[in-house]
């Protein structure tokens, strides 16, 4: 395991080791604030003091960073310059003695493209440099800011970013909003393109290229610079904001890009093309099998002689097979992906077959049966673990962010496509295909096709074998030739030297004595989490289950079970209420699914980047609570309309869509390293308990049902409310936790 302290240290660029964030020292002022509230507690006042005496030492840290970074950037903007102004002279000089009829072709200006291209990247490898001691100092800022939170309990963090980032003067903005290095880097791309003879976008020979607009550095000088390549990384890193699509991937709970050199090496650009578009259609049809049978299945229930709430167990047995399963799966990936989707798509093919032919053997039993294989053969825990552990760095937001839009789009198709389906009635061999059978027999058609894909193309990728720490020499031929023509030795040397969590003997021994001593004082627990490994029992996961973690995952459960028995009954009294046809139950619940995608983007772009998390959560639960009473029938007194279920069904399905959005986003940045991979990750965890919450609302509406018809909405909504109410209470009491 790798301590920050440690890593930092064998980060520094020599020279520069003053002018790093005081980390050492400002671990030191935690521990002391620690130790002198955990002894007496402290009052209002004395809790301002402290906050307010760590603040001011931050902003002095803060100052000193940002006043040498002005400082270099000035040295690399009059270099910048310097080379401007010769080649200024040296095209004037040669178009003055063209003119002049002295330059004959072929002629070119005084100074030769290549050696004034060599002193570009010379220039930016210096900016990299200053790069990466800014990424350093704000890595710092968050971990000591996240440290004092922990340690002390006073939440200063997200006050102390904001406040200092809004204000007019920031200080901070400089080092989390590089707007002038970004200038810099535009210089030294648009000179390089220009000396290599390639032409820019429009009109992009006259203005430099900003790293800030919709439009994006020229890929050729990219690709062809390995120093402009990881300076926008760098850039890219440092700049990132909430958007749709970041927002999106964190439903996935992967862990974050390292950017470290242990980062780079994780993941490697060999990908296979074909083997991630099949990992994501596969949950995309699973989604669609998983919702086809809600318009129709109390259609079904019924034509086999069973109360019409049965749809409950029909739509509900699913997810409780699911709960198995996706323990076996998760488990199984460590070995291999290829067998167990090959199984489970088996085992969905003969699911769906079951389902399809229930009511030829007019069984209810078969077409149970049927649904609990679909549930056996849902194969979400090996999507995941195969975008978690196999998808190229690059892409592994993208791809995250691919499969959650292709589980919401599977969501709205599924009820869209049982409305196109029902119309069909004819027989194939005896065996009726009706809008009752039709999505049985389409989903096992498409399992089929499905299960060709995968045999013909789908790879089985390769899994490193088991390695040490990475020797220097594999750090650097890992860096792309970047050191190849590094202008400064510093830059051969790996951003961190040892993996082993100990400093090399050959380092600690040229510290400073005060450095030393820090140590040896077994200031060790220098991370946020303590050790990294992945968790491998069940008592390691208890202990990570922080108050935050815990509250977090009930959210996701209380989000699932009310948004699950709004679509799982919406058939039967749409029905019952207003005589909906099946068609206009698939049109309903359709275009509530397709609202999942545009809420993410409201979210994720607008709301994300404005409100804290903690506060999106708790509005939301309230929001989810007042459509949940909106949704109740209070005949004799009111009389039950369609405007009254449709706008309080989508005050429902909208709120607990942003609520599921923010929640991971929250639950990703809240857990620990060991619950982002292993068997009992996070993402196994939070995917255990929807899946829970979806068998327990589908089964309360088969149990409700007996009660009858007409009080089903309210027997399953009341104790719906008092979930959310008791959820709503649970995030007020931990409400200042959850940062």
């Amino acid at each position: 395991m790798v301590h920050f302290g440690h890593y930092m240290l064998a980060s520094q660029i020599p020279g520069w080791e003053e002018y790093y964030i005081g980390y050492k020292s400002l671990k030191k002022r935690i521990k002391h604030y620690s130790g002198r509230v955990r002894a007496s507690g402290v009052t209002d006042d004395e809790r301002h003091e402290i906050v307010k005496a760590f603040s001011e030492l931050l902003d002095s840290q803060v100052e000193k960073i940002v006043l040498f970074l002005i400082e270099r950037q000035g040295l690399l903007a009059e270099r910048l310059q310097r080379l401007r102004e010769r080649r200024e002279v040296a095209s004037r000089e040669y178009y003055e003695a063209d003119e002049s009829g002295l330059c004959e072709p072929p002629c070119s200006p005084v100074i030769v493209p290549w050696q004034m291209m060599d002193e570009y990247r010379k220039i930016g490898y210096d900016l990299l440099q200053l790069l990466h001691f800014v990424e350093l100092n704000a890595t710092g800022l968050r971990k000591i800011l996240k440290k004092f939170d922990k340690r002390v309990g006073f939440r200063l963090g997200h006050q102390y970013i904001s406040s200092r980032s809004n204000h007019p003067y920031s200080q901070l903005q400089q080092v989390f909003r590089q707007v002038g290095l970004g200038a810099m880097v535009a210089t030294i791309s648009r000179n390089l393109a220009e000396l290599r003879h390639e032409s820019l976008e429009s009109a992009s020979t006259s203005s430099a290229v900003s790293l800030f607009r919709n439009s994006s550095l020229p890929k050729r000088i990219v690709e062809q610079e390995p120093v402009i390549q990881s300076i926008v990384e760098t850039m890219h890193r440092l700049t990132q904001e909430v958007s749709i699509q970041t927002f999106v991937a964190n439903e996935l709970l992967l862990p974050a890009p390292n950017g470290g050199i242990s980062g780079m090496l994780r993941k490697q650009e060999v990908h296979d093309f074909m083997s991630i578009q099949l990992n994501l259609m596969n949950t995309f049809l699973y989604m669609v099998n998983y919702y086809i049978v809600v318009p129709s299945s109390d259609d079904y229930a019924q034509l086999l002689h069973a109360p019409a709430t049965m749809c409950g167990f029909i739509i509900g047995s699913m997810p409780l097979s699911a709960l198995v399963s996706s323990l076996v799966y998760s488990w199984w990936s460590n070995f291999s992906y290829t067998a167990p989707l090959i199984i489970s798509t088996l085992i969905l093919i003969t699911g769906n077959l079951m389902y399809a032919l229930a009511l030829y053997f007019n069984s209810i039993w078969l077409l149970l049966l049927g649904r609990f294989l679909c549930g056996m053969g849902g194969a979400r825990a090996i999507n995941r673990r195969y975008i978690s552990d196999h998808v190229p760095m690059k892409q592994l937001t993208s791809a995250s962010a691919a499969f959650v839009s292709a589980s919401a789009l599977g969501m709205a198709v599924g009820p869209a496509l049982a409305g196109a389906l029902s119309n069909l009635n004819f027989e194939i061999h005896g065996a009726p295909v009706n809008f009752v059978t039709a999505p049985g027999w389409v989903m096992c058609l498409a399992w089929v096709v499905y299960l060709l894909l995968i045999i013909l193309f789908f790879k089985e990728p390769e899994r490193p074998a088991p390695s040490g720490p990475i020797s220097r020499q594999a750090s650097e031929n890992n860096l792309e030739g970047i050191h190849d023509s590094a202008p400064s030795p510093t830059l051969n040397q790996p951003l961190l030297s040892t993996l082993s969590g100990n400093l090399p003997s050959s380092l600690a021994a040229g510290l400073p004595k005060y450095q030393q001593s820090d140590e040896e004082e077994g200031e060790m627990d220098d991370s946020d989490y303590g050790d990294d490994r992945a968790v491998e029992t069940v008592g390691e996961l208890l202990k990570e289950l922080t108050m935050p973690i815990k509250i977090l995952l009930w959210i996701y459960f209380m989000l699932k079970f009310a948004s699950e028995l709004l679509i799982s009954e919406s058939s039967i009294l749409t029905t019952y209420y207003f005589n909906w046809s099946t068609y206009q139950v698939s049109i309903f619940l359709s275009l509530l699914g397709l609202t999942v995608l545009p809420i993410s983007a409201v979210v994720g772009n607008c709301i994300s980047n404005i409100y804290e998390d903690r506060v999106v959560i708790l509005w939301t639960q309230i929001t989810t609570g007042v459509g949940v009473l909106a949704i109740l029938c209070y005949s004799p007194f009111f009389h039950y309309t369609t405007y009254q279920y449709v706008a309080a069904a989508v005050v429902i399905f909208v709120s607990t869509n942003v609520l599921e959005g923010v929640n991971m986003s929250l639950l990703s940045k809240a857990m620990s390293p060991r619950l982002s991979r292993g068997v009992f990750n996070c993402g196994l965890l939070s995917t255990e308990a929807g899946t829970l919450a979806r068998a327990l609302a589908d089964g309360m509406i088969t149990v409700v049902g007996r009660l009858g018809m007409e009080n089903i909405v309210n027997y399953t909504m009341l104790p719906t409310f008092l979930i959310v109410a008791f959820t709503t209470t649970y995030t007020w009491v931990g409400y200042y936790s959850l940062y």
